[in-house]
């Protein structure tokens, strides 16, 4: 996701949650406010569009970039 991201020019942040204190709080926090216990949990503009698998379909259908950029992260 990230490859793909740094790929399109999109500017974003990375939280590594296994590299911080409390990363683990902040996961299930995730969890709970998102249904995904997995990572990547890609947010764009505020808004949870899911992991790896999700942002690439979004980007295979064309829809990825047009999110992206209605955000301001392209």
């Amino acid at each position: 996701t990230k490859t793909l991201l740094k790929e399109l020019g999109a500017k974003f942040d990375v939280v590594e949650l296994d590299q911080v204190a409390g990363g683990s709080e902040q996961q299930d926090a995730l969890e709970d406010l998102t249904g995904q216990s997995t990572v990547p949990n890609v947010f764009v503009g505020g808004k949870s569009i899911g992991g790896n698998s999700d942002v690439r379909k979004l980007h295979k259908a064309g829809n990825l970039e047009p999110l992206l950029k209605q955000s301001g992260a392209l």
